[in-house]
């Protein structure tokens, strides 16, 4: 089987979720939310006070265990799909996603997650989204593509997707904490947030998410031995 990685890379509150969500399932690939998981962690490390040193962020990133169960995320047998989504595990996100050995353990999960299923052809393909996929964790994928918009537009859409979760919210509060998050993510000094230098930059601030998902299939479709089934 000749197995594809398709990449999918940007900042916060773009979208990358659903788009990489939507792409797998068009592909019939695997989607592995790599925001989730490090959403996951901040949610454990929030549980245990958020400890700093490298023995506890060691423990946690080898312990916290992670599923993906249809549109569930389970982490450590509890079920935190919405919780995770929150602004304060967004924040805690950040903060723990800056420790090299958080990020260290989290591209082994996701290197290992991904070749346990190449070997067992259980899938053809597998669509990754983070902030370094295309530039840390599968440099060398087939597809690379970088989700952008600007921080005006993601705050709008992030203020209404909260909005549809009853949780109360400040445009401008949602705005500044992107524009933090944004250059944290881009100054960091481990795996810096950057377009992979091959991958396709996709401006999403006047498309909608079909129209994205669409173009990115194109792009897959121009690629010789990459079908799209499911696709009319």
């Amino acid at each position: 089987m000749n197995f594809k990685i398709i990449a999918i890379d940007g900042p916060t509150g773009v979208g990358k979720s659903t788009i990489a969500r939507q792409l797998a399932e068009k592909l019939r690939f695997l989607y592995v939310d790599t925001g989730a998981m490090f959403r996951c962690l901040a949610w454990s490390w929030g549980k245990k006070g958020c400890p700093e040193s490298d023995e506890l962020l060691t423990e946690l990133g080898n312990q916290t265990r992670i599923v993906f169960e249809d549109e569930f995320v389970i982490c450590d047998d509890t079920d935190v799909t919405q919780e995770i989504r929150t602004e304060r595990i967004s924040k805690l996100a950040s903060k723990i996603s800056r420790f090299t050995l958080i990020r260290k353990v989290m591209k082994n999960q996701q290197r290992a997650l991904v070749e346990e299923v190449r070997k067992s052809e259980s899938y053809p393909g597998a669509v990754l989204e983070g902030r370094d996929i295309g530039t840390v964790v599968f440099p060398a994928a087939e597809f690379k593509f970088y989700i952008d918009a600007s921080p005006e537009i993601r705050a709008k859409r992030r203020l209404l997707q909260l909005q549809e979760h009853c949780e109360e919210a400040n445009y401008e509060d949602i705005l500044t904490a992107l524009r933090k998050r944004d250059f944290q993510d881009q100054n960091r000094e481990v795996a810096p947030l950057r377009p992979a230098e091959n991958a396709i930059i996709v401006d999403t601030g006047k498309l909608n998410a079909q129209q994205v998902l669409e173009h990115l299939l194109d792009c897959v479709a121009k690629e010789k031995g990459v079908s799209q089934p499911g696709v009319q």
